[in-house]
């Protein structure tokens, strides 16, 4: 599973949403959770699966996703 992290910063003219973080500056971080090829993501036993999921730093579903081997 690949896990890529960018911080989203409001600025007066608007948002930015970059993997750089700046020291000082408020952000919001996000982790984008990435199957990896021949795989999918699952956070419910199976029930539901995903290739690519974006979550806030402090989700609790965060640790809950696993990666399976992708059958069809």
């Amino acid at each position: 599973m690949i896990k890529n992290i960018t911080y989203t910063y409001l600025g007066t003219n608007g948002i930015l949403t970059t993997p750089i973080h700046l020291e000082g500056i408020y952000s919001t971080q996000k982790i984008t959770l990435i199957a990896e090829k021949g795989k999918k993501l699952t956070k419910d036993n199976g029930k539901t699966f995903v290739k690519k999921v974006t979550l806030l730093s402090d989700s609790e579903d965060l640790e809950k996703y696993i990666e399976v081997d992708d059958i069809e």
